[in-house]
C-alpha cells in the first residue's frame, strides 16, 4: 500500500515546478499521508479503509504549487487532481478488536461483582469502590495490549 500512496502523491505533483519548495512539499505529504495510513492500520482499520483515510487528508494540493514559482517566476499550474473519498462498504461489519472485547467483559464483571457484593453486605456506600478497581484494571490492559502492539 505504500507503493500505491506515493504513486498517488506523485501523481499530484506530476506537472509542479521541479525546485526544493516543491520536493519538500511533496516529501512532507507524503511522509504525513503515510503516517496517517500507519496509524489507521494499526487502530485496526484495514488497508482499503485506511488508504481513504490517509489520502482523503491529502486534498487538492494545486494551490500550494501555485505558490512554488520556478526559477524564472513563472507559476506552473498542475492539472486539478480530484480526490475521491469514498465510505468503507457498510455491509462489511468492522470487528472490535480484542483489546475493546476484553475491556467490554471486565466491564460486566465489574459490574455483577459490584452488585453481589452490595447486595449480600448491604454496605452499598462502600461498594462503589469496586469502579475504581475497575479504572485501574482498565489501564492495566491498556498498558498490556500497549507493549504487545509495540512489539509488533
Amino acid at each position: 500500500m505504500r507503493d500505491k500512496i506515493e504513486a498517488y502523491v506523485n501523481e499530484l505533483f506530476r506537472n509542479a515546478p521541479d525546485n526544493p519548495q516543491t520536493r519538500e512539499l511533496k516529501e512532507e505529504i507524503l511522509g504525513n499521508t503515510l503516517d496517517k495510513y500507519e496509524e489507521q492500520v494499526s487502530s485496526g482499520k484495514d488497508d482499503k479503509t485506511a488508504y481513504q483515510f490517509a489520502i482523503s487528508g491529502i486534498g487538492d494540493v494545486d494551490e500550494l504549487i501555485k505558490e512554488y514559482a520556478g526559477d524564472s517566476g513563472e507559476i506552473i499550474e498542475a492539472e486539478s487532481t480530484p480526490v475521491v473519498v469514498t465510505e468503507p462498504e457498510t455491509s462489511e461489519k468492522q470487528k472490535p478488536s480484542l483489546q475493546k472485547i476484553v475491556v467490554a467483559i471486565m466491564w460486566c464483571l465489574i459490574f455483577v461483582v459490584y452488585l453481589v457484593i452490595s447486595f449480600t453486605t448491604g454496605a452499598w456506600k462502600f461498594t462503589w469502590v469496586t469502579f475504581l478497581i475497575g479504572f485501574a484494571v482498565k489501564f492495566v490492559i491498556d498498558g498490556i495490549f500497549e507493549l504487545i502492539n509495540q512489539k509488533q
